[in-house]
């Protein structure tokens, strides 16, 4: 928006805007794309070693009978990152077609993988919260809710858009889209009142971690 304010904001109708989906703001323009990218990429496989370690606090803490149900719930966080680096590769206005397909599984993929763990954390567990892990469920199906809510604004406005072209509607949708991305973050985040470690470190056996 610094830099191209009017590119940025700009549709195919046209109509005035003040505010530009996260597609529109960083996959035309450099350096933005670049440092999405690479921050993205970079960042890919310690997202997978998070994955991992959630897997084990997962299996740790949710009832044995529920082993598969768990596992198919962390396959849809694995592909939910696949999707994260697939929209990331092919962009909005070089390759819509796979970058739409990335951001539906995506989303489809992180509600469903939300849901679940709120579900069977809250549910189906081994033994009784702790304070820490209370908080996390409690922020959690916040969070969800936030996501949820969000996603159904951003599609609102965004079918809105395409069938009417009113001015500011497309704008709408991008400031949803940014807390859809932020409410995901943040349930992420709650992984710090889950898994008790301190540091991790990456050495010449591999990743290792120190608990609290």
């Amino acid at each position: 928006m610094y830099k191209d304010f009017e590119n940025a904001n700009k549709t195919h109708c046209n109509v005035p805007n003040v505010f530009p989906s996260i597609s529109a703001s960083i996959g035309n323009y450099e350096p933005q794309s670049t440092i999405w990218k690479t921050a993205i990429y970079f960042h890919a496989p310690v997202r997978m070693f998070m994955i991992f370690l959630r897997w084990k606090y997962f299996r740790g803490v949710i009832r044995e009978d529920c082993d598969i149900i768990v596992n198919i719930v962390v396959f849809l966080n694995v592909i939910e990152n696949l999707a994260l680096v697939g929209l990331t590769y092919w962009t909005s206005s070089e390759n819509y077609s796979y970058h739409e397909k990335c951001f539906k599984t995506f989303i489809g993929t992180s509600l469903f993988y939300m849901l679940f763990i709120c579900i069977l954390l809250h549910k189906y567990r081994r033994r009784p919260l702790v304070q820490k892990e209370k908080y996390s469920v409690k922020l959690k199906w916040r969070f969800f809710a936030v996501k949820v809510t969000s996603f159904a604004l951003a599609a609102y406005f965004f079918l809105r858009h395409n069938r009417m072209c009113e001015p500011y509607v497309y704008s709408m949708f991008g400031l949803a889209e940014y807390i859809v991305v932020i409410s995901n973050i943040a349930f992420h985040s709650t992984t710090v009142y889950d898994i008790q470690i301190n540091f991790i470190y990456f050495t010449k056996q591999g990743f290792t971690t120190e608990l609290f």
